[in-house]
């Protein structure tokens, strides 16, 4: 019997994939690599990194989590140039315990984002283009290999016509993750792996990322909306306004 059902066997990574949401964002998951292809800088100052600072565990007006990008290094002209949320984050680490909880829940974090295809071996194609965040030690490693090839006359990973792969390993999470990173040796061009990459690519990072850049009024109503009973908002204001 069951000789001739018309099933099959259960693909983890098929179902895991029907369940994932689209977002130009990829995270490299714990104990797992990443195969990337870094794209060439897109802005005139050369760099693959976009670094980005957000003050995370905010909320919205609908109660969902949310981020909010620090003034101090993403404020423009049409904000205030100083960020309230850093202000604050400053002020509370000098309370009381619970002063100090919500500071350190409120602190700036930042980010450092590539621009990379990545690999996916179950269809042998590369997906994307992604931006995927790395930590601080983690982009001067690869900082490391750019370095080490320019001082040896090696082109760079991110060459359009003679790059390679860069895989990136997680192992563990939270406060034990520690990344390695390494190069594939396998020198091949963006036309021949990607096509039509150059059409694909982003060329507003910022834009692609929807970053929330509100300004100090709505820094405020956010903090006051998450943390409205645990915090003495009038002697916050009398403080630092």
């Amino acid at each position: 019997m069951g000789l001739n059902r018309p099933t099959f066997k259960v693909n983890i990574a098929a179902n895991t994939k029907t369940t994932e949401r689209k977002t130009v964002f990829f995270d490299i998951k714990p104990d797992t690599s990443a195969r990337l292809r870094i794209m060439p800088p897109v802005s005139e100052d050369g760099a693959i990194f976009t670094k980005v600072v957000n003050h995370f565990q905010l909320k919205n007006e609908e109660g969902f989590g949310m981020a909010l990008a620090c003034l101090d290094e993403h404020g423009n002209d049409e904000t205030d140039t100083d960020c309230y949320l850093c202000d604050l984050v400053k002020y509370l680490s000098d309370g009381d315990k619970g002063y100090q909880k919500v500071a350190k829940l409120l602190r700036a974090s930042p980010r450092w984002y590539l621009q990379a295809f990545v690999y996916d071996k179950d269809s042998g194609t590369y997906v994307g283009p992604k931006l995927v965040g790395v930590s601080k030690t983690t982009a001067e490693a690869i900082n490391a290999i750019l370095v080490s090839q320019e001082d040896s006359g090696d082109d760079f990973f991110c060459d359009p016509d003679n790059g390679q792969d860069i895989v990136i390993t997680r192992r563990g999470s939270g406060l034990n993750t520690k990344y390695t990173v390494a190069p594939t040796g396998n020198k091949v061009s963006l036309d021949e792996a990607i096509p039509g990459w150059e059409d694909k690519i982003i060329t507003d990072i910022y834009g692609a990322m929807d970053l929330r850049v509100f300004d100090v009024d709505e820094q405020k109503r956010a903090v006051v909306r998450t943390f409205g009973d645990e915090l003495e908002w009038e002697e916050i204001e009398a403080a630092i306004g």
